[in-house]
């Protein structure tokens, strides 16, 4: 078989196998933000370096083959390998090389720009740690991407000088090829290329490990219990009177607001925006004041009537006679809420009531409904 055909044989029956083309691109911005973001990381501790990070071109699952030519042809060529033996190529263009070399000798990018040279031990020493960085900080960058069949991660291997080894030292299989021109120091320009093994065992070992459903699910399950613990306020309401901004402002200590008796019978639970939450009427338990919420049978507070204008007096006409309505008898069988009422007033010892019995009807002051406003007594007995 001629050697011009071996390629395309070869890469008909890796794309056959591996379903080449199907759901790749998903992966394509995870690459390509996990690389410019490990090359801004990896450069911190060269100082001025500054790298410079052009978008990123990906190839997802070329072959070998495919991928040699895209490879700098000058400058640092490395093999990199996971633990478990997968192997890629790490490429620096040599104005690279001759960036890095540089930052380490002077503390600066030269603007001068050096022609290609054969890498050293000394130049492969000096770039070595900013490749291992790069690989450090990609696995960092791409360890949460669902679903990735490249390696968790690659570490530096070796330099490779004589390119035409590479037919040998790296199997034919499908490998993410990853170029991105990079400027350093503002000054000196080249292409770094990573070329990643593609194994479709890694994709399904992520895709098995944390299903993403689950993870959404118990998230949600723990911001109730966070929540379901805040403090909240809740206002107990009596009643509410309508009248004339006017008639207010000219309130002054003493004046008096009447009210029917009826009106102190409902009693709603809301916050501070006036959001009902529960509504129930007013009574006594062991000689307390209580309320017994009405829970869905409780009858909704119709909205207070709008303020009569050309009304006379509010102090002297009867006031709206129910700002909340009063609540429906509950059923015998209906479960009881009870709370302390100290804010109302608490109930002396001794008015008739078996402990632990709830009187609905239980006298809540000592005016009674046909008193007149103009008796009222402020030492009056409350109950």
């Amino acid at each position: 078989m001629p050697d011009s055909d071996t390629p395309s044989v070869i890469s008909r029956i890796i794309a056959a196998h591996r379903g080449r083309g199907t759901g790749k691109s998903d992966l394509i911005p995870a690459l390509q933000s996990g690389l410019t973001r490990a090359i801004r990381r990896a450069a911190l501790p060269y100082g001025t370096l500054t790298p410079s990070v052009a978008e990123v071109s990906v190839t997802p699952d070329a072959t070998l083959s495919e991928s040699v030519p895209g490879l700098p042809e000058h400058g640092l060529l490395a093999a990199i390998e996971d633990e478990d033996g997968r192997r890629g190529l790490f490429a620096l263009d040599h104005p690279l090389v001759d960036s890095l070399i540089e930052v380490q000798a002077t503390g600066h990018v030269e603007e001068a720009e050096q022609p290609p040279r054969a890498i050293t031990r000394i130049d492969e020493a000096l770039c070595r740690d900013f490749v291992e960085l790069v690989l450090g900080a990609f696995a960092l960058e791409t360890a949460r991407q669902p679903d990735r069949d490249w390696p968790d991660r690659m570490s530096y291997g070796s330099s490779i000088t004589d390119r035409a080894q590479l037919n040998l030292l790296m199997p034919e299989r499908g490998y993410h090829l990853l170029q991105v021109p990079v400027t350093m120091g503002g000054h000196k320009t080249g292409t770094l290329a990573v070329l990643l093994p593609s194994d479709p065992a890694i994709a399904r070992k992520h895709a098995s490990a944390a299903p993403q459903d689950a993870a959404a699910e118990d998230w949600s399950e723990r911001m109730l219990d966070v929540l379901g613990a805040a403090p909240m306020a809740l206002d107990a309401v009596l009643l509410r009177v309508v009248m004339p901004l006017g008639k207010v402002e000219a309130l002054v200590e003493g004046d008096l607001i009447p009210f029917e008796h009826a009106d102190l019978g409902a009693v709603s639970l809301e916050d501070e925006g006036g959001h009902v939450f529960a509504r129930g009427g007013l009574g006594q338990l062991s000689g307390r004041r209580a309320v017994r919420l009405g829970g869905a049978k409780a009858a909704s507070a119709p909205e207070p009537p709008p303020a009569d204008n050309a009304s006379s007096d509010p102090l002297s006409a009867p006031p709206p006679t129910a700002a909340l309505a009063p609540v429906a008898a509950p059923e015998a069988t209906a479960p009881m809420a009870m709370a302390a009422m100290s804010e109302i007033a608490t109930n002396p010892a001794g008015l008739g009531v078996g402990e632990g019995g709830y009187d609905p009807n239980a006298s809540l002051s000592g005016l009674g409904a046909t008193t007149s406003v103009g008796s009222f007594d402020p030492n009056a007995p409350v109950s």
